[in-house]
């Protein structure tokens, strides 16, 4: 098995792109690990899926590594951190990508209630205390409780990527020349250049992306285990727009946030005897949201109304109210339902 086998086979599994087969090939050298190193106490769900990410890592980022490096002090230290170079040779025998890379990632990648110091040595940084953080591109990133980020010291590959446990809210500096992807563990998302939130706490059923500004696409990382149908077709979201992605139902849906923001405040709010087509153009480009309706029955219609500095939604409300009309969110725009102008 080559080099360059293993390479393409885990650089398409963490895009989703294996067969079946694949794919537990791949999840069955995680497995192996444990048993390639008897000694040692098996591998934790924690210390796999850290393991897991730093293979991601040595692939995606194709740097050398300057110097060891140096963990963080604990005390009581994973058998892994204590014995690095039998983990890396344990790696190298279940995986085969060789010791020789092997060796060179971080010793210890253990989350920790505080901020892993950046020392000249490190090149990898692991946050975890809840807060805004700059990222080495200048982007920034305000990390919920409970989260976990991984980045590197330095972006030097053609993908500024970042690895995220948990929820966070990034505004990403523009670099169409470099993409910006943040990996979960079930999705991967990509930008050029935006403000989004990323909802992926381990344990929970779903996963959750929301656009803030700008564009991203959304796409599962792989497969689901019990099933071979391929994973859901990636989906572009825009201001307003979320994904939500249940891999036990096999689905990647998308629609309008809970409460969609004021985008472009408009030249009026108070409109007096007007086109309810006016009005409504005016709702679409406040908001950045589709509303669909009968263009035919409410051509020779009306409104006054006044509308406020809120959510979509409340000033949806005001005008169904003034027509006589209803509302609905679906498949990430609006439908409004009425009979014509109200008497």
């Amino acid at each position: 098995m080559s080099d360059a086998y293993i390479q393409d086979i885990l650089q398409r599994y963490q895009r989703g792109e294996c067969t079946p087969a694949e794919q537990r090939e791949v999840e069955h050298w995680y497995a192996a690990l444990e048993q390639h190193v008897p000694s040692s106490p098996p591998l934790t769900a924690q210390e796999r899926q850290t393991l897991q990410e730093a293979l991601w890592a040595r692939i995606a980022q194709q740097t050398e590594l300057e110097t060891p490096v140096i963990p963080l002090a604990t005390a009581t230290k994973p058998w892994y951190v204590r014995a690095p170079v039998r983990w890396a040779a344990a790696a190298a025998v279940a995986v085969g990508v060789g010791l020789a890379a092997l060796q060179q990632l971080p010793g210890s990648w253990v989350a920790s209630t505080t901020v892993q110091q950046e020392t000249a040595q490190s090149e990898w940084t692991i946050r975890t205390e809840p807060g805004q953080l700059t990222l080495p591109d200048g982007s920034t990133v305000v990390l919920a409780p409970d989260s976990r980020l991984r980045y590197p010291r330095r972006f030097v590959a053609a993908r500024r990527q970042v690895f995220l446990s948990g929820e966070a809210t990034f505004d990403v500096s523009h670099n169409p020349q470099h993409p910006f992807e943040v990996y979960t563990e079930q999705m991967l998302t990509t930008v050029l250049g935006t403000s989004f939130t990323v909802q992926a706490y381990a344990g929970q059923p779903e996963t959750r992306v929301q656009v803030l500004r700008g564009k991203v696409r959304v796409q599962p990382r792989k497969p689901v285990a019990a099933t071979a149908a391929a994973p859901p077709a990636a989906v572009d979201l825009l201001p307003n727009q979320q994904a939500v992605y249940s891999p036990a139902a096999h689905a990647l849906r998308k629609d309008l946030v809970a409460q969609p923001a004021l985008l472009a405040l408009p030249t009026t709010l108070s409109f007096d005897d007007q086109p309810v087509a006016e009005v409504i153009a005016t709702l679409e480009h406040a908001y950045g949201v589709e509303i669909l309706y009968d263009e035919a029955a409410l051509a020779h219609c009306t409104v006054s109304v006044v509308l406020q500095k809120d959510q979509l939604f409340n000033n949806l409300d005001l005008l169904c109210k003034t027509l006589g009309a209803t509302y609905r969110s679906t498949d990430a725009h609006v439908q409004l339902y009425s009979q014509g102008c109200k008497s």
